[in-house]
């Protein structure tokens, strides 16, 4: 199969060619009219040959001819002359009759073919006929020694752009997205629309794996240009794995799982992202799988426990509140730090769950140390985008508040910058609930994320707490000195509470009571410690430097 069946031209490519019309259904008489016809003229021929054993036609000729004396030769070349045409007209008519009988043939056929090859929506090939063509690709690489790129393109959140203009709205989306795909590449080049929102590119004759690179950057670029949908701008992103043959796989489907391998490791990277598949991604994806299946069953086997960290006030050194943190230690994994297993538990959909024992456990034990005697100190806990997106999320905390009857101001829930942005106008709402409760709302790790001042000042925040990166070069790094300074001059002007995380030294301690830092954490002042050890820590009025 040449390169040109592959793909006709580029301008083919950018054509959404339209379901053919359904046809209206024929009667029993129109269907089979030929056939009829047909069996009406052999029944007149078998007539006149069974004629000419009753009657002798030669002798009726001759009698006939004999009683047209009259007859001229231009009679007789008349009236052949209007058999023939007659004739002529009849084989005219059924020739007419059998080309639009082959012609509606071939456009059922053609169809026919095209439902089972082509994308109904896009027109592109579908995964049935994208695998014979990476089939075909790959017999060919073997004969001529040449290498085949596959790349897998994934689009992330299209839900939110069904849910925003609906399923026609997410068509034209993808309509739009697959001529965008289309127009970076080459005449032979495939693209396949593969899932909902996945696609496939088989590139043939290729070059170095740099190259690729170029041509991957450019269709991500492509893909996440702005969109016009119903006179809407509309925004998305994607990710892009690459699998090469004969490298990382010599078969059609090893390549293509390999490819979606490549693919979903780049997502977890982040948003817009590339990765090539190789076999220290495959014993990363295959570490993946082993926690997530670890994890599912953590819950019910009890292996999860919370460790706690004290909050300092930066002038007094007292303990004004204290963040809990989940800790996992797996019989076959061991410890798996938070950083490893709280995006994989996000992505196997058991955060949410996860994230209230949380909040239970931490308001019974911040209770548990308030009816001991200690002082009573605000316990913050830290939230995932999943519970944010939670409707009525407030409910739950309400809830939670009062079986554990701890008063909502010694709680304080924790947000990143990102997790906020993720649909801000959804967590204005949100955080305006939580706040209602009279509980504490806190902007974690602040200068990571890009968080816009506009929904800086309307999310209902009571805290910002400065990322530990800033910190870690305080002393010595005159970009983060101005940095930080500038973070604890908006935090002022918002009439926010600052918390300063990752406090390591005396150093980094006296710059941030110096510049009016309002409390610190850090390794500091304490590690993370189990309930039994914070409760020490709490019998001391303040923590004196190490």
């Amino acid at each position: 199969m040449a390169n040109s069946k592959v793909r006709k031209s580029k301008a083919d490519k950018n054509v959404i060619r339209t379901p053919a019309e359904k046809l209206e259904k024929p009667g029993f008489l129109k269907r089979f009219a030929f056939v009829f016809e047909s069996l009406f003229i052999l029944a007149i021929t078998a007539a006149l040959l069974w004629s000419t054993f009753i009657i002798d036609v030669p002798e009726q000729i001759i009698k006939f001819a004999s009683q047209q004396q009259d007859w001229r030769l231009a009679d007789i070349i008349t009236l052949t002359s209007i058999s023939v045409l007659g004739l002529l007209v009849l084989f005219i008519r059924y020739s007419v009759y059998l080309r639009k009988k082959m012609k509606l043939q071939f456009i059922a056929e053609e169809e026919i073919k095209r439902l089972a090859f082509f994308d109904n929506l896009t027109n592109l090939p579908n995964q049935a006929l994208c695998h014979n063509r990476l089939d075909h690709a790959l017999a060919r690489a073997a004969r001529n020694n040449t290498s085949v790129a596959l790349l897998f393109i994934g689009i992330d959140n299209f839900k939110a752009v069904n849910d925003k203009q609906g399923h026609e709205g997410g068509d034209k989306l993808l309509q739009q997205v697959a001529k965008r795909l289309s127009s970076e590449l080459r005449s032979g080049d495939t693209l396949a629309r593969i899932t909902g929102v996945e696609f496939i590119v088989i590139l043939e004759t290729i070059t170095p794996q740099q190259d690729i690179s170029i041509l991957a950057d450019k269709l991500l670029v492509k893909l996440t240009k702005c969109y016009r949908i119903d006179m809407q701008e509309v925004y998305i992103t994607g990710n892009l794995g690459v699998a090469m043959y004969p490298s990382d796989g010599e078969h059609t489907k090893e390549l293509i799982k390999h490819a979606d391998t490549a693919m979903r490791f780049a997502k977890d990277k982040g948003r817009n992202s590339l990765a090539f598949f190789s076999k220290e991604l495959q014993e990363q994806v295959t570490a993946k799988k082993a926690i997530a299946e670890q994890l599912r069953g953590a819950m019910d086997r009890d292996e999860f426990i919370l460790h706690f960290q004290p909050i300092m006030a930066s002038q007094s050194h007292e303990i004004i509140a204290v963040e809990a943190l989940l800790r996992w230690h797996n019989e076959v994994l061991g410890n798996v730090a938070p950083d490893v297993f709280i995006p994989i538990a996000e992505q196997i959909g058991i955060i949410s769950k996860l994230g209230d024992w949380v909040l239970v456990q931490a308001c019974q034990q911040n209770k548990a140390w308030q009816e001991q005697g200690y002082p009573s100190i605000v316990i913050a806990i830290n939230m995932s985008v999943m519970q944010l997106g939670i409707k009525n999320y407030a409910d739950t905390v309400a809830t939670t508040l009062e079986q554990t009857h701890l008063a909502p101001q010694y709680l304080e829930l924790e947000f990143t910058e990102n997790t906020l942005m993720k649909d801000a106008k959804q967590s204005i709402v949100q955080l305006r609930e939580l706040s209602a409760l009279g509980v504490s709302i806190s902007l974690d790790d602040f200068g990571t994320g890009y968080s816009s001042i506009k929904y800086l000042s309307k999310f209902k925040l009571n805290k910002l707490k400065i990322d530990g990166s800033f910190i870690k070069n305080i002393t010595t790094n005159r970009s983060d000195i101005m940095a930080t300074r500038a973070i604890i001059a908006l935090a002022k002007q918002l009439k926010l509470h600052i918390t300063a995380e990752g406090v390591e030294t005396i150093e980094q301690s006296e710059f941030m009571a110096a510049n009016q830092v309002d409390s610190m954490q850090g390794y500091y002042f304490s590690r993370p410690v189990d309930a039994k050890a914070f409760e020490k820590l709490l019998q001391h009025e303040t923590l004196q430097e190490r």
